[in-house]
């Protein structure tokens, strides 16, 4: 008995014509395939060749089930149940079943930073949810960062304003809606909430240039006002700009020509 070609099409419409186990599509270069949960058996069955019991599948999900390395215990377009071999079940997070909403308020999410024209509490809280839901979004990004970079947006502001909105939920100060960061921020220093900054700092021994004698590398977070206050190193402390004796900063890290990384010696900041 023929399959349904119209069950095959509505199926991988309401699929999204993505793999429900692992999310792989045409574009991955993935050969989409219509599976029966309740097989169809020899000649076919008119009752379970229905899109209710058809699931979209790559060609290697499809062999993995064919060949009992996976197995699907319920499907229902609600849920989906999924184990292994040895029938231990895989966690719903690694299903794209339950990973498309993400994926897809991501790419709205994504598509509403191309048009932004001011920084203000809607795109912080909408870039502070996109780094949520990053890896269902883009999956070959390594980072928000990367993700944002990699879709022509302005990285650096982007999670600048991100991280500003996570720290108005730990301070509890309200951003009044149509507020931009940067009155934002006043709004903070102002309330006493002023945000720490980063600061890395290099210490050059006496005659390195003649020793070969490495510089101490120091990294410290806190208040400037503190920072004045609570670290004495005296003329010999320098800001690290962006190289200092083929040194560089990357990301919270200090980073030597060759790729490897500098030690860095990390400070508690004093209670504000």
């Amino acid at each position: 008995m023929p399959r349904s070609q119209a069950v095959r099409y509505e199926a991988l419409r309401l699929d999204g014509e993505r793999c429900q186990v692992c999310g792989a599509n045409g574009r991955t270069g993935a050969v989409l395939e219509v599976h029966h949960v309740d097989a169809l058996g020899i000649g076919g069955s008119d009752e379970r060749d229905t899109v209710e019991n058809a699931i979209t599948l790559c060609g290697s999900c499809h062999v993995k089930i064919g060949n009992g390395q996976l197995f699907i215990e319920t499907w229902d377009r609600q849920t989906l149940e999924v184990f292994d071999s040895e029938r231990r079940r895989i966690q719903p997070e690694s299903l794209w079943f339950y990973r498309r909403k993400d994926a897809e308020e991501g790419e709205q999410i994504l598509s509403e930073l191309s048009r932004f024209t001011m920084l203000d509490k809607t795109i912080a809280e909408r870039v502070h949810r996109l780094g949520e839901v990053v890896k269902s979004a883009d999956p070959d990004a390594r980072s928000l960062r990367e993700c944002l970079a990699s879709h022509g947006l302005l990285a650096s502001q982007l999670l600048s304003a991100s991280k500003l909105y996570a720290r108005s939920l730990e301070t509890q100060v309200e951003w009044p809606d149509g507020m931009s960061v940067s009155d934002y921020r006043r709004m903070l220093a102002m309330s006493g909430h002023e945000a720490k900054r980063e600061y890395f700092y290099i210490v050059i021994p006496a005659r390195s240039w003649l020793t070969g004698a490495r510089p101490e590398v120091y990294y410290r977070t806190a208040y400037e006002a503190e920072l004045r206050d609570t670290m004495d190193i005296g003329d010999r402390c320098y800001k690290l700009g962006k190289v200092v004796w083929g040194l560089r900063a990357e990301n919270g890290h200090l980073i030597r020509p060759d790729g490897s990384e500098e030690r860095v010696i990390h400070f508690a900041p004093k209670e504000a």
